[in-house]
């Protein structure tokens, strides 16, 4: 394993408006079997402390996992559906991700993870996300 800096930037559009948010995170960076791992521990900021993030990819799919007080888990190919659940420590909200668009690219100093895809949770309004994951290895 390996440090990093895991910057996580997104953009939500939905009938009510646009939103962006921006973390970076320390953590660490492995491969093994074909995938690239990249995990952090949830700053209290995100609303999310005592949370594990781990950003799983290989050329083609991403998922993401959080284990701890929140739980989740993402996945990300292209043209495909998701169904999941989100638990946090007071509810649990039923996810539905359909993928638009993954693109993955090995960096001189790292990797670049682009992910644009429709987010419905519980009984809002479909959210258009498009999230960038930068993972820097320098």
């Amino acid at each position: 394993m390996q440090k990093a800096k895991i910057t996580v930037s997104g953009v939500s559009r939905n009938s009510e408006g646009v939103s962006r948010l921006e973390t970076v995170n320390t953590g660490t960076f492995t491969e093994k079997n074909g995938y690239c791992y990249a995990r952090y521990e949830e700053a209290e900021a995100s609303g999310m402390s005592g949370t594990t993030t781990t950003v799983k990819w290989n050329s083609s799919q991403v998922s993401l996992i959080r284990h701890g007080a929140y739980e989740m888990q993402q996945e990300f190919a292209e043209g495909g559906t998701y169904a999941g659940d989100y638990r946090t420590p007071y509810l649990m909200i039923p996810l539905e991700t359909k993928t638009k668009k993954v693109r993955i690219k090995k960096l001189p100093y790292g990797w670049k993870i682009q992910l644009e895809y429709d987010l419905a949770y519980g009984a809002t309004d479909m959210n258009r996300i498009m999230t960038t994951i930068i993972v820097d290895l320098r």
